[in-house]
This record gives C-alpha cells, sequence and structure tokens, in this order.
C-alpha cells in the first residue's frame, strides 16, 4: 500500500513537469516570436528602396539643376517629347555613386543608403529582380574602396558624370580631374559606364518609369520657381509656359493620388528609407 505522503509527493513531481513543459512552450512561442519580429523590422520591403532611390535622386536633381549640371531643356524635353535618356540614365546613376562612395568609405558589408541605414544580403528585398540590381553594386562598391579616391575626385566625378560620355580616358583631359594616370581614369569610366547599365535596366521596370517621370515633374516646378524657366517671356510663350506648367501640376497630383492608392498596399506603414 502506498501512503498518502507517497501519493502527494507524485503528484506534485508530476505537475512541477507539467509546468516545466508549459514554461517550455511559452518560451519557444517568445523565442520564435522575437525571431519573427527582429526580421519583419529587418526586411526591407521593394517600395522602401525605390523611395529611397528617388528621394535621393529629387534631392541631387535639385542641386544639380541649381549648379547647372541639369539643363533646362533636357527637363522640357522628357516632358514635353517623352526623351527622358539623359536623366533617367545619369542623375539616378550620380545618386547610386554617392551612396557607393559613402559606403566605400565606411566600410559598410552592403550599401549605407542613409546614416541609420545598410542594406545587406540578409535584409535586402527578397525579390530576384532587386537581387540581380544590387549584387554587382556590392561589387562595384569594392572596386571604388580598392581605388581610395581622394575628396577632390570625388567632387569632380558629379560633372563627368553629367556631361560627359565617359568613354575615352582622354575625355577627362581638360575638365579639371586630378589624376592624369590613364589607367585610374579608364578604371572610373568603366564604373560610370556599369552604373549607367545598371540603371538602364532599371528604368525598364514599370514603377522605376512611373516614379522617374513624376521626379522630373519636381524638377520642372522647381526650375520655374528658382527662375530658371521663365514664365514672362511675353506672347505665345509666355501662354504655352503657363499651360506646360499647369499641365504638369495636374498631371504631378494625379500621379501622386494614383501612387498614394497603388503603394498604399505595400507600404503596411513602414517609413521609406
Amino acid at each position: 500500500m502506498i501512503s498518502s505522503g507517497g501519493l502527494d509527493s507524485k503528484k506534485l513531481i508530476e505537475q512541477r513537469k507539467e509546468k516545466e513543459k508549459e514554461g517550455s512552450r511559452s518560451l519557444k512561442l517568445v523565442s520564435h516570436g522575437s525571431r519573427t519580429l527582429k526580421q519583419a523590422i529587418q526586411q526591407y520591403t521593394p517600395m522602401q528602396v525605390w523611395g529611397w532611390l528617388f528621394k535621393s535622386c529629387e534631392v541631387n536633381g535639385r542641386i544639380l539643376l541649381r549648379e547647372g549640371f541639369i539643363d533646362v531643356k533636357d527637363i522640357e524635353e522628357c516632358i514635353v517629347k517623352g526623351d527622358c535618356k539623359k536623366l533617367g540614365i545619369k542623375l539616378p546613376a550620380w545618386s547610386i555613386l554617392q551612396c557607393l562612395l559613402a559606403s566605400a568609405q565606411s566600410d559598410s558589408l552592403g550599401l549605407l543608403i542613409s546614416d541609420e541605414v545598410e542594406l545587406t544580403k540578409s535584409n535586402w528585398p527578397k525579390d530576384k529582380v532587386f537581387e540581380w540590381f544590387l549584387a554587382p553594386l556590392l561589387v562595384i562598391k569594392e572596386q571604388i574602396k580598392t581605388l581610395q579616391l581622394g575628396e577632390d575626385e570625388e567632387i569632380s566625378l558629379r560633372k563627368l558624370i553629367m556631361c560627359y560620355k565617359n568613354e575615352r580616358p582622354e575625355e577627362w583631359d581638360n575638365t579639371g580631374f586630378p589624376s592624369t594616370d590613364t589607367v585610374r581614369r579608364a578604371q572610373l569610366q568603366a564604373v560610370i559606364r556599369r552604373l549607367q547599365g545598371i540603371v538602364g535596366s532599371f528604368s525598364r521596370v514599370p514603377t522605376f518609369r512611373r516614379r522617374f517621370k513624376n521626379l522630373v515633374k519636381v524638377l520642372y516646378l522647381e526650375a520655374i520657381q528658382t527662375g530658371l524657366i521663365a514664365e514672362t517671356d511675353g506672347g505665345s510663350s509666355k501662354a504655352g509656359n503657363r499651360n506646360r506648367h499647369q499641365r504638369v501640376k495636374g498631371d504631378k497630383n494625379n500621379t501622386d493620388d494614383d501612387g498614394e492608392q497603388n503603394e498604399q498596399s505595400s507600404r503596411d506603414g513602414d517609413s521609406i528609407v
């Protein structure tokens, strides 16, 4: 016969084991939830990366426009004729190159797209298209790191990307580029051409085309506000500029409204990088 004390002891042991099992299950759930939350915070979406790129293009576009590296005629031709080859390639290429320069200088493992955001293989969008675009940028970043550019060289690159074809080292002879080393020049020109090739592939993506078209309209309005495009030339020219301005402004508002509706489901409350 088993004593009542023995039964109580056995019951306590069983209760303790059951509590340990429940605690173990709870710990697993918490651990899984933490990993899921961590992954959700660190994983960036395609829309966030597009947001960073076009915000960078807008900021750089305003600067380049005021400094004369973007021609008002290029903007008008892009809006009126749909010829956006120069702005559609060179402006994004310059914006991406700035990112690569900053990433190389900071010894980033990935791409430093802002002061607080580093895009790496572990957190960039799990999208084959983006992987195809982003992986080559990491290779180019390492090439730039090897070149160890000086500050004066980096400053010169802005003009060289926006105003030159960059096909031969001799093109840079009278540009003020500090290095006369033809091999170094050729290496940098190869980097520029490869970036432009990547951007050219970007431009085939519908999201890129739509957002870039809207960006050019923003730059057009910027040119009007800063007086680079005159609205007081008189006669038909004045009326034409005013009508074009109204069309651009109206189209921009429509594009913004459509974009907000189409992209809201992709944002899910995330802030744009």
